[in-house]
Parts: C-alpha cells; structure tokens; sequence
C-alpha cells in the first residue's frame, strides 16, 4: 500500500507540473523510483485515475478544508499528496488506520508538512460534505459528478437535462478485443477462454468481443504476437462502417498508432492499398510498430499535416477515412486528467481544425467513393457540425446510413449518422458519419 501511494503521488506530481497523461505520469514515476512490481503499479493506476476523474470536487473539499489557507500555494508534492488523502478518505472510505498510516507517510516524504494548517487540514476532510455549501445547479452537477462546470453547461444547453446527467454519470467501460484474421482464424477465441478469459462476441461486428471478466487483458502473449488487439467496439464500428473492399484504394487520415488501419487490412485481406497519414512522426513509429506485429502488408505511412492540402497523397480514394483530433469528450474515463485542460473555446477551435481537415480529404475521395468521419467526441460542433457544413459547401456529397447499425441517430437531422455514449452503449463516446461522392 505505502508503495503504491509514492508511486501515486510522484505520478499525480508530473500531471500538475508537465500535463502528462495519467498513463505516461505513471510509468514516469515507477521508473523514477525503481517500482517494478505489476501489483504495485495496477495499484497506484487506480489512485491517480481516481484522484484525476475527481480532481474538481477533491480540490473544492480540500480548500475548503484548508481555509484561510491556499492549496494553490503548497508545494506540488504536498498538494497531490493532500488530494490523495482526500481522495481515499471521501470516496474510498478507508479506515482510520490506514488513513493515519497514510499521513504519518506524508510527513515522512514532506517533512516541512507538520504546520498548523496541513494538520487541521487533515482533520477537517473526513468531516467535509458538499451538501454543507449552497450551490448553483450547475456547481451541484460539476461538484456531484466530478466535471468541469463549462462542459455540464454544454450538456444541459445541447442536451434534455435527463441524458446530460446521463452523459455525465461515470461508467465502467468493457473492454473489448478484435480477432486479427490476417495472423489468426477462429481458435484464438477459444485458446483465450481455455486460459480462463470470458468472452461475449458482438452480434453486429465481425471479429469483435466483449471481455466479461473486467481483469484485463493487456499482458496476454497473443496479444503480443498480434493475434488480437484490444479496441473499443466504437472503433471498430468505424472500421466497419468504411467497409473496404478488397482490391480498393484507401485513404485513413490521422491514422496513427494504426488501429484503424489493420482493421481495414483485415477487412481488404492485405490486398489493395492503405495510405496512412498523420502528422506525428513519433505517433508514426507507432503505427510502424502495430502494423507489423498485425501483420499488414498492403499499407504504407506518409507524415503530413492534413489540414494543408498540398501534404496530401495525389490520389483518387475508393474509401476516405478520417479520425481527426478532437476534445475527447466521450472518452473522459480512459484520460480523466484531459477534461481539466479544456474548455469550450477547444470545442470551437477543434471543430475548425476538423473541418479544414475534411474538406480537404474530401477531395481525395473518387466519384462514387465514400468518406467516413469519425470521434470520439459528443459535441455537436465537433460532429454534426462538421459535417452538415460539408454537405452545404460540397453538394457532390450525400449522407447515407452508417451501418452495420449499434447506436444511435445523428442530431441535427443527420439520422444516418450513429451517435454512441457510454451510459447507453456501454462504449466511448463516439460519432461515425459515412458520405458517398457522385
């Protein structure tokens, strides 16, 4: 337990000094302190997304508590090191002794921190409520629901107040793995439950399964061998719904790690071709990486800003897909730390950079070719948005149904478009719209 708390707080330290991600904040910190153990790791993970995906509420308690205090002036290490003892004693509830254990650890690792106001500090918290400070509705929401107050605005202006409470309410997202056909038939299913993982399939999706047990499954040795990979249904709905033929010519636009582009090796059995763009050159050896431990034979990378036409391949594309940045709004729960960065003014700059985006891939697309446009946001600026302006300035383009069919219709009119939210579809948050050119 002590380890994992370090581990933690060292990891919490590096997302409030350099914005890391909780992924890279925590491999960061283990290697720093030469924690190599699975157990200890999987432990501190727990901490920091707990800590992260509440940061709103736990920083409010916490002031509270502090006051006349600022936890603004503290140091970095000793204001994570108070946000996990906030954590731990208001929403894990854990005992009086392990509570006791965890600060005698925090005065050991901050030794300056035995000063009248940490002190009360520490005594104050397990007492503190929210419902002991008037609030607005939308504080109660952000405050009860651990989200920033802009983005539960965002939801009750674009949604009914019902599915925005819906949209903001946590949920545990499955995981789901896709079977690689291009390395593997129908036995790896079979050989993974042999080894004691519980696997549902997706009725709708070829090659697609829902992991029932919860464990994981990230260190499996096929897994490894690119026998399968782990990829939430949502994504492979994108993959689906572009549906490459074999044979075809197909653009896949911000393309990198690659997960969308083996999908649609798998789907074109390695024939035809897949340029793959994105900007990133590290992002890139990326996707060098997963496209050869999957196999893929037919596809080839090329760096280049999308939102410049000239970096585009010359090319006449039977399938255009497009994932491009966005806020992630419907995947909060796997970077709880991204929704503190935001704000709506990255909505409304995102949507922009989408849509210069698109309308540049859109000419690649060959006449009677498709377009697929994808993320895995929940703002309609960032979706319908994006798209109806498309269709208004390209008239060559029209809206047809994304199928195979999982989720729900587009807003906006768009109903042949699918929207996908976690609490409904037991998924990321996701938007898939298929266009076909005349």
């Amino acid at each position: 337990m002590r380890d994992a708390w370090t581990v933690a707080i060292e990891a919490l330290s590096w997302i409030d000094l350099q914005r890391l991600n909780e992924d890279a904040a925590l491999s960061r910190a283990a290697k720093q302190l030469g924690v190599t153990d699975s157990a200890v790791r999987r432990e501190a993970k727990g901490l920091v997304y707990g800590v992260e995906g509440r940061l709103n509420t736990i920083d409010f308690l916490l002031g509270k508590a502090l006051e006349p205090a600022d936890l603004g002036d503290l140091n970095v290490g000793l204001r994570c090191f108070l946000r996990l003892y906030t954590h731990l004693v208001q929403f894990e509830k854990v005992s009086y002794l392990e509570a006791n254990d965890l600060i005698e650890q925090g005065f050991k690792l901050f030794k300056r921190s035995r000063n009248r106001d940490i002190v009360e500090a520490l005594e104050v918290v397990p007492t503190i409520r929210l419902s002991d400070y008037p609030m607005n509705e939308i504080e109660e929401l952000a405050y009860n629901y651990h989200h920033p107050a802009w983005y539960v605005r965002y939801l009750i202006d674009n949604f009914d107040r019902a599915q925005a409470v819906r949209i903001l309410t946590h949920v545990d997202v499955p995981i789901y793995i896709r079977v690689n056909t291009l390395k593997a038939g129908g036995q790896v299913v079979k050989r993974l439950q042999e080894r004691g993982y519980q696997l549902k399939r997706e009725p709708a999706l070829r090659d697609a399964y829902c992991l029932l047990d919860g464990e994981g499954i990230g260190g499996e040795a096929m897994r490894s061998e690119g026998l399968f990979i782990v990829q939430d249904k949502a994504s492979v709905l994108a993959g689906e719904v572009a549906n490459p033929r074999p044979g075809d010519t197909v653009l896949d636009v911000c393309a990198a790690p690659g997960v969308k582009t083996s999908h649609m090796a798998q789907l074109m059995g390695n024939t035809g071709r897949i340029i793959s763009v994105d900007y990133h050159s590290r992002r890139l050896k990326a996707w060098e990486l997963l496209t050869r431990r999957m196999g893929v034979s037919n596809a080839e990378a090329i760096q280049g800003d999308a939102t410049k036409s000239r970096d585009l391949p010359a090319v006449e594309a039977d399938v255009v897909l497009v994932d491009p940045p966005c806020t992630g709004t419907g995947v909060f729960h796997e970077s709880p730390s991204s929704k503190w960065r935001l704000s709506v003014a990255s909505v409304e700059r995102m949507a922009e950079i989408q849509w210069r985006i698109l309308s540049n891939v859109a000419t690649r697309v060959k006449p009677g070719g498709s377009l697929v446009y994808c993320t895995c946001s929940v703002t309609v600026e960032e979706n319908e948005g994006v798209v109806l302006r498309l269709l208004d300035e390209q008239p060559d383009f029209r809206l047809v149904k994304a199928e195979p069919w999982i989720g729900s219709p587009g807003l906006e009119d768009l109903d042949g478009a699918q929207r996908l939210y976690p609490y409904l579809h037991g998924c990321a948050g996701f938007f898939v719209a298929k266009l076909l050119r005349s």
